[in-house]
């Protein structure tokens, strides 16, 4: 009966380590994702921002091609950043 009880405590911290080991590979795995989303909704502001400042100072040749370019290259890093900052599991 002994025996039984110790066997039932050690399976119960292997149980708890496990546990542990597994919260923190989450964490951090999700961290990764939430700093490189930061970073692509931070590229998309620069990007809108550089092709505004870029066209008051100077008038580009082809500025159409430029602006539906950036536009979509913005959009494309906002709503990938968005997925990866997404908290909802």
């Amino acid at each position: 009966m002994v025996r039984n009880e110790k066997s039932k405590h050690q399976n119960n911290k292997h149980q708890n380590v496990a546990n542990v080991e597994q919260k923190s590979e989450q964490k951090s795995g999700g961290a990764w994702k939430e700093n490189l989303g930061k970073y692509l909704i931070d590229i998309s502001k620069y990007i809108v921002t550089g092709v505004i400042i870029a066209s008051i100072f100077k008038d580009l040749d082809d500025k159409y091609v430029i602006y539906i370019l950036s536009a979509f290259v913005a959009l494309i890093a906002l709503i990938v950043g968005l997925i990866l900052t997404n908290k909802k599991k």
